[in-house]
């Protein structure tokens, strides 16, 4: 099968010898040049191009190339680990809340812990990366005395500050009597600093102490009573540097630069 033109002219090439350029000794005269034909040579500026144009001769420094040249970059990389979590409340009910008294709800088993930040004894989740949160909880409530409602009794989470937020007021205008079950939840996104730890507590106003958080009753962990969140900003990168050699002159060798008329 006859080559095409394509395949002749690629073989031309293959087989094409790279000329070879003279380089003599010295600065040429305008007389040794043809119009437009450049040539090199040596001279105590190093190797100079000559080329002779409208009968004056003109001239380039050529600069030597760095062929083991190396540049040297900072990258960047996110951490892999985003902290998530998601603790519940398992095995049985926490009972008989206090009336006119805060306390921390006690989610005591965890389905998601991306870096180990929940306690399951002390109810608290602990902030290991400075960011702003998206936080979380969902409760049911139940044997709710109509009386512990009164003025409002309330969910809430807070930090180790004293700071509330994703506050859910129980409003005793919507029963008439004690509530067999009642599910709230609020959310809340949150700026928070390393080390600061956050939780879930709820504060009845009066009545009897027979108020319980509904355990999980579910096969999907987490499906009652849930407390969880997640960081919303991005970690903080780290920063590594590396070295790579590469080939090529320097940028002063590729232009005119150091051109001009020889008188």
């Amino acid at each position: 099968m006859p080559m095409t033109r394509e395949e002749r002219l690629a073989r031309k090439m293959q087989h094409t010898k790279q000329e070879r350029m003279h380089i003599s000794e010295g600065v040429p005269s305008v007389s040794e040049l043809r119009d437009g034909v450049s040539v090199i040579r040596s001279t105590s500026d190093g190797l100079v191009e000559y080329v002779r144009h409208k009968n004056a001769l003109y001239r380039k420094v050529l600069d030597r190339a760095d062929l083991a040249r190396t540049t040297t970059a900072t990258v960047k990389k996110q951490d892999s680990t985003l902290p998530i979590f998601q603790a519940y409340r398992s095995s049985s009910n926490q009972e008989n809340f206090t009336a006119d008294s805060e306390t921390t709800l006690q989610f005591n088993s965890k389905s998601i812990d991306t870096i180990s930040g929940y306690s399951t004894s002390a109810y608290t989740y602990t902030i290991s990366v400075s960011g702003i949160y998206f936080l979380y909880y969902n409760v049911t409530l139940t044997q709710i005395d109509i009386d512990s409602l009164y003025s409002g009794a309330q969910l809430q989470m807070k930090d180790n500050d004293g700071n509330y937020f994703g506050l859910c007021r129980l409003d005793d205008k919507e029963f008439t009597a004690d509530t067999a079950h009642l599910t709230r939840g609020a959310n809340a996104m949150v700026r928070l600093n390393a080390g600061q730890t956050v939780q879930v507590t709820y504060y009845p106003y009066a009545g009897a102490a027979q108020s319980d958080m509904v355990r999980n009753i579910s096969s999907t962990a987490g499906a009652e009573s849930i407390f969880g969140g997640y960081l919303l900003t991005p970690r903080t990168f780290n920063e590594t540097t590396q070295t790579t050699a590469v080939a090529g002159g320097s940028d002063s060798g590729s232009g005119l630069g150091g051109g001009g008329a020889v008188s």
